[in-house]
Parts: structure tokens; C-alpha cells; sequence
């Protein structure tokens, strides 16, 4: 019943995903109230724990489609966030986990993935149900999205939209420099 449920979100949010043209490299994710409903510190490593109905099925999807997922967690307990990654069997789905405390809202974690990944901040979609961690790490030029109730289709379309508007901006702002700056003759050379 479970895989089934799983496997029809797969599909829809694959739906939701091929509508876009721009799409980031990578998608980043935090855990607590995120991908699962409860802060990791607060159980324990031998329980089964259990994710938000979406998001299995969108982390199947956005693999499916060749884009890199990623977790940035500021889990006291990077213990029994593995753990639970581990008995979910997901953990071999992300290219990084950045699962440690921190007092600087993520930006740390972000830093230490765009080491690991090579993936530009701009090319990065965030969800987070932290609006610090939003404020903090859309500054860094990564498309942060706060969510409420974890991570659903809703707003995996709204991440794709607002992360196509920031691309295409970027884009422009990049035309208008370019023609601004390369269009000029050389005046470097002053024997010319």
C-alpha cells in the first residue's frame, strides 16, 4: 500500500518536474519537520521512523531525472538522523549529508555541499521549515523555499517556479553585463 502510494506521488511529482525547462542541479533538503515529522533528538535510534506522505516519492522523481538531492540538517543527534536515513533505506540516495549543529543557519552546511558537489548556490533549490535558514541561505544566491507542513508537491511546484523566475533573472542581469562590458573597444592599448 505504501510503495503504491509512493509510486503515484513518484508520478505525479515526475509530471511537475518535466513542465519546467530550467531545472536546478541539485535540491537540498532539510530533515526535521522537512522530510519527516519530528525533531531526530527527540526519539530514539531503535524506532522506525516514518517521512512525510510526498516525500519519498519526490526524491525518487528528482533522482529519476538526474538531479542531485542532498541533506543540510542541524541535527544535534547526526547519529539518529543516519540512522533513520539508514532504516528508510534513503541514505544512498544523497550525494551529500551535512548533519551537524550549528549557529549559522545552514550557511556552513551549503558551503561544505558546494565543496563536495561543485554545484554553483545558484543552481541549488532549498527546503526548510526554518525561516532563519531560508533568510540565511537565499542570500548565499541558493532558491530557498520555507514549507509548512514538510515537503509535498505543492511545494516541489512551488520551488521549481520560484527557482525558474531566479534562473532567468540571473540570465538577464548576465545579457545585460555582457552587453555592457564586452561590446566596448579595447582601450587598454593605447598605441591603437
Amino acid at each position: 500500500m505504501m510503495e503504491e502510494k509512493t509510486e503515484k506521488v513518484k508520478g505525479e511529482a515526475l509530471q511537475i518536474i518535466e513542465a519546467f525547462e530550467v531545472l536546478p542541479k541539485l535540491v537540498v533538503f532539510d530533515l526535521d519537520y522537512t522530510l519527516w515529522p519530528f525533531y531526530c533528538e527527540c526519539r530514539s535510534k531503535r524506532e522506525m521512523p516514518s517521512l512525510y506522505p510526498h516525500a519519498k516519492g519526490i526524491l525518487l522523481a528528482l533522482k529519476e531525472k538526474g538531479i542531485d538531492v542532498a541533506i543540510a540538517s542541524r541535527s544535534p543527534t547526526a547519529d539518529i538522523a543516519t540512522a533513520f536515513l539508514n532504516k528508510l533505506d534513503l541514505s544512498s540516495l544523497f550525494v551529500a549529508q551535512e548533519i551537524y549543529s550549528s549557529w549559522t543557519h545552514k550557511t556552513d552546511h551549503f558551503q561544505r555541499i558546494h565543496s563536495r558537489t561543485a554545484v554553483p548556490f545558484n543552481s541549488m533549490l532549498f527546503f526548510d521549515d526554518e525561516n532563519r535558514n531560508i533568510q540565511s541561505v537565499s542570500k548565499m544566491g541558493v532558491t530557498s523555499i520555507l514549507v509548512g507542513d514538510g515537503v509535498n508537491l505543492g511545494s516541489l511546484r512551488e520551488g521549481l517556479i520560484q527557482f525558474s523566475r531566479n534562473w532567468n533573472a540571473s540570465q538577464k542581469n548576465k545579457q545585460k553585463w555582457l552587453s555592457k562590458y564586452s561590446n566596448k573597444p579595447d582601450s587598454s592599448n593605447p598605441a591603437v
